[in-house]
């Protein structure tokens, strides 16, 4: 079973990012998430503000995803808000409730952990808000089989 921890509640602290939404196909996701990913880091590179975790991705209206119109944001967490530029943006993700869980294997065999999930809020009185947020800690060059990726759902208020 590619599930590696229980799935759990807890407050998430606000966290500074730089950012970049925009609208990409399941196809381009992976290109385009590192050119963001290497705008950001030459923009750390030159104030020498470090990232404070691995970069994430937020899909938003996850349960009703159009592979070929993904709404996504490429999110790059720093030690402090800083400037941008026209490629990522800084803002701050609020403190929130979340479920989340970690995963290991393929990207393509994760949906029925958003299922587990899904379950598991609605059996405790949860409701999703409808964004998903992906940490990835392992590179899809990764053998599938090694691939780590943190899955939080933020719950309604």
């Amino acid at each position: 079973m590619p599930q590696v921890s229980d799935i759990r509640l807890m407050v998430r602290a606000e966290q500074p990012v730089l950012s970049a939404r925009i609208k990409v196909s399941y196809n381009n996701l992976e290109g385009m998430f590192a050119r963001k990913r290497e705008e950001a880091l030459s923009l750390l590179r030159k104030t020498g503000v470090y990232m404070t975790d691995v970069p994430f991705i937020i899909y938003y209206d996850f349960m009703n995803l159009d592979m070929y119109d993904l709404d996504v944001e490429f999110c790059f967490p720093v030690s402090c808000l800083m400037e941008g530029n026209e490629g990522v943006q800084p803002r701050v993700i609020p403190q929130s409730k979340v479920v989340h869980c970690l995963f290991k294997g393929d990207y393509d065999e994760m949906d029925y952990l958003y299922g587990e999930m899904t379950s598991w809020m609605m059996q405790k009185g949860y409701e999703p808000e409808g964004t998903a947020y992906e940490y990835y800690y392992r590179r899809k060059e990764e053998p599938y089989d090694d691939r780590l990726t943190k899955i939080v759902l933020p719950v309604k208020s």
